[in-house]
């Protein structure tokens, strides 16, 4: 019975709202609006990027703050690369490069608005070699050396690593999400 009223009165309240008279809406907020939606649903590479990269400085900062090469590991141990560098200093540096990169991909997908995520899946190589470039220049200026053919091992390690941990961190996503729903 209670269900029952209460599905009369919604009704009423709905034909009530729509017998209300279209409000007329200047056409600069409609124009500002319908443009902040637009905005919002289809963001710029360059403002993906500007996140990206903010993200990546904090994470990336946090991965180097555990590296032992630079002498200012959290740790006593040498993390991952007394396991990578028994295969050689390329493999340990495409090692490198893959989880420098990769963390700050995975959490990009976790953390950014999904549209922006779709942006760098769109874009995922340009972005990822520009921020590798920008992070190789950011190393070799505090000190870092680096070798053409090494440099050459970190640098595809940050392309396999950020394009996989997107992926992966987009599919943990949508997962979730479905789950959830």
């Amino acid at each position: 019975m209670k269900n029952d009223d209460f599905s009369k009165q919604t009704h009423q309240q709905f034909l009530e709202f729509m017998g209300t008279g279209q409000a007329i809406v200047p056409k600069m907020l409609s124009e500002s609006v319908l443009g902040r939606i637009q905005t919002q649903l289809n963001p710029s590479p360059f403002s993906v990027f500007v996140k990206l990269a903010t993200i990546h400085f904090i994470v990336g900062f946090a991965t180097l703050a555990m590296c032992p090469q630079f002498g200012i590991s959290l740790t006593s141990s040498m993390g991952l690369m007394q396991y990578l560098m028994q295969y050689g200093e390329s493999v340990c540096m495409l090692g490198c490069g893959t989880v420098f990169m990769g963390v700050s991909f995975l959490v990009a997908s976790l953390v950014l608005r999904p549209e922006e995520v779709k942006v760098l899946r769109r874009n995922r190589v340009l972005q990822i070699s520009v921020l590798a470039s920008l992070s190789l220049g950011g190393i070799i200026l505090a000190g870092g050396e680096v070798e053409l053919p090494t440099g050459m091992a970190w640098a595809l390690g940050t392309i396999i690593g950020g394009s996989s941990l997107l992926q992966i961190g987009w599919t943990m996503r949508r997962t979730v999400i479905r789950a959830v729903t």
